[in-house]
């Protein structure tokens, strides 16, 4: 390979570097708070300082590492303030989409997902889990809806901590937070359907509100028990 193939070549790796790290951490197996040794993954994923170095970074201005001077880089914490923090930002995004859902002509999309999304259909323990974690998708199916692609980029980019969120809670969620969740869900898609935004609206604030003070409820406990 060439000087010039080594250039384009680099760009890919520290992309890869960055998705392989990136979904990792969302998916809890790099859990909160852990080191990440860069010469470890350098000889893990074959590859040389620069790409990984890159990579760190990015994801340090994504907030998902937290790169300590002298000490090194660590995964962010999912701690009770960053969760808010996430669910602030939810709030702004999510509720203004579900006010300008509401007010699309087309509400077909909306009538198929509450009719035939996965989440409504769970009954066993795994389809309950499976469903927990589906469930953000009808939030991001909203926000797409309304067709901003400046919303939709910067929703995006929270979207990974939204995931990751859901999959640090979902062992500790229960059945009945499932059940609220459903029939959250369903109040929010029948006001799209039925064009009443300021009832979208505040469905939506309602859902996240509530979301958010099961997950505090549930950490809180966590500390408890420990």
């Amino acid at each position: 390979m060439g000087e010039k193939d080594e250039r384009k070549a680099e760009p890919t790796k520290k992309l890869q570097v960055y998705e392989i790290l990136k979904n990792r951490i969302v998916n809890n197996e790099l859990k909160s708070q852990e080191y990440l040794n860069e010469q470890a993954i350098c000889a893990e994923l074959e590859v040389s300082k620069t790409p990984v170095r890159e990579a760190l970074q990015r994801l340090e201005r994504n907030h998902l590492v937290t790169i300590i001077p002298n000490k090194g880089c660590f995964v962010s914490s999912i701690s009770i303030d960053s969760i808010r923090e996430v669910f602030q930002v939810r709030e702004i995004f999510e509720c203004a989409a579900a006010r300008m859902a509401a007010g699309l002509p087309d509400k077909s999309r909306f009538v198929d997902m509450l009719e035939n999304h996965e989440s409504f259909k769970a009954t066993n323990g795994e389809d309950v889990r499976r469903s927990l974690l589906s469930g953000y998708q009808i939030h991001g199916v909203i926000v797409n809806a309304v067709g901003n692609s400046i919303l939709e980029e910067y929703y995006n980019d929270i979207l990974c901590h939204i995931v990751r969120i859901r999959i640090y809670t979902l062992s500790r969620l229960n059945v009945k937070r499932f059940s609220d969740t459903c029939r959250e869900h369903k109040q929010v898609l029948k006001a799209i359907i039925a064009s009443q935004a300021d009832k979208a609206e505040q469905a939506m604030r309602d859902h996240l509100r509530h979301s958010f003070d099961s997950i505090d409820q549930l950490i809180r406990s966590n500390r408890e028990e420990k």
